[in-house]
């Protein structure tokens, strides 16, 4: 008899040692690095974004956030390559509108009902800038040059068929005139040529022309978001001065954290806290500020709202002005 219970008791033990076990092995992710696959080269935005959180995350969880740049396709190689990693939450991806705009026009091939999405990290607004002290010293300046002379003012943009060339085009169409659209290999090449004199202005993110708007070659004539640039208050909106660039919806430059399809639940909501609770430290918000970056972490079923209805308007965008 006395054996009997001995066991009894030894079983009881053994198993609320397991079963404490299995919860304490789910509350104790992460227990090794955690890999940011950024699917462009080193020195861009996103790129720097990742490893501004690489201290945060090391100060306030002991956790190493190790950055793996992925580069191609237009952010299709590193986010297929996040897509089709285990789903144990030990790689995850900085994706960007620029991949939901591949999606929108085919050119990547993705489910996004089936990826997991995390944490908005930030939105870049897009703004229009030209050589400081050059032709033009407001945005109607330079759209008043458009509609006396259609196509003859030129817009330098990186790449094509993304956000960037959408808010011109929507720009141009606002104003019912014609720009000429010159795609470059990247945001510092067209800074390069706007410097040089052989385009009239570009269309770029804020972080991008930070450093030259400060030592006065550059100066940002509009924004093209609603809200306008904190770090540039006295930027009026192109919807301030009049200009419709919404009528295909909310098309926005984000990026986010993402992860592939079939995470466990815990520990997506453990990442998502995670990732909240870094780009809401002190150290994150001051990156963002000097990089004239918005930050406004969002998670759950309002982050997958969001995207939603960014990618519906990069589903109009495609429709109306690339497949044009």
């Amino acid at each position: 008899m006395r054996n009997r219970v001995l066991y009894g008791i030894v079983s009881a033990m053994l198993t609320v040692g397991i079963l404490s076990g299995c919860a304490s092995g789910q509350k104790e992710f992460p227990t090794k690095e955690i890999t940011v696959v950024v699917p462009w080269n080193p020195g861009g935005t996103n790129d720097l974004m990742a490893r501004a959180l690489q201290p945060v995350f090391k100060e306030k969880f002991d956790v190493e956030l190790v950055v793996k740049n992925s580069p191609g396709g237009g952010s299709a190689v590193g986010i297929m390559e996040v897509l089709t990693s285990k789903p144990d939450g030990y790689t995850v991806g900085l994706a960007s509108s620029s991949f939901l705009a591949l999606v929108a026009q085919g050119q990547a091939e993705a489910d996004l009902d089936k990826v997991e999405n995390i944490c908005l990290v930030a939105e870049e607004p897009v703004v229009l800038v030209v050589k400081n002290g050059g032709k033009y010293s407001d945005a109607q300046s330079l759209i008043d040059a458009a509609i006396a002379n259609p196509g003859e003012v030129s817009i330098g943009i990186p790449g094509t068929n993304n956000v960037n060339q959408a808010y011109g085009t929507l720009l141009m169409q606002a104003a019912d005139t014609d720009f000429l659209f010159m795609p470059f290999d990247g945001g510092s090449r067209v800074i390069t040529e706007i410097l040089g004199g052989h385009v009239d202005a570009g269309i770029l993110k804020p972080s991008e022309v930070i450093t030259q708007v400060k030592s006065n070659d550059l100066a940002v004539l509009g924004v093209f978001n609603k809200d306008g640039l904190s770090v540039m208050p006295e930027v009026p909106t192109f919807e301030s001065l009049g200009y419709d660039v919404f009528t295909l919806g909310d098309i926005r430059q984000a990026s986010y954290i993402m992860a592939p399809d079939g995470l466990d639940s815990e520990v997506k909501e453990k990442l998502a806290s995670m990732f909240k609770e870094a780009l809401e430290s002190d150290d994150f918000k001051a990156f963002a500020a000097e990089s004239g970056l918005v930050s406004q972490p969002i998670t759950g079923e309002e982050l997958d709202v969001f995207l939603d209805d960014v990618y519906a308007g990069l589903e109009n965008a495609s429709r109306e002005i690339w497949e044009q």
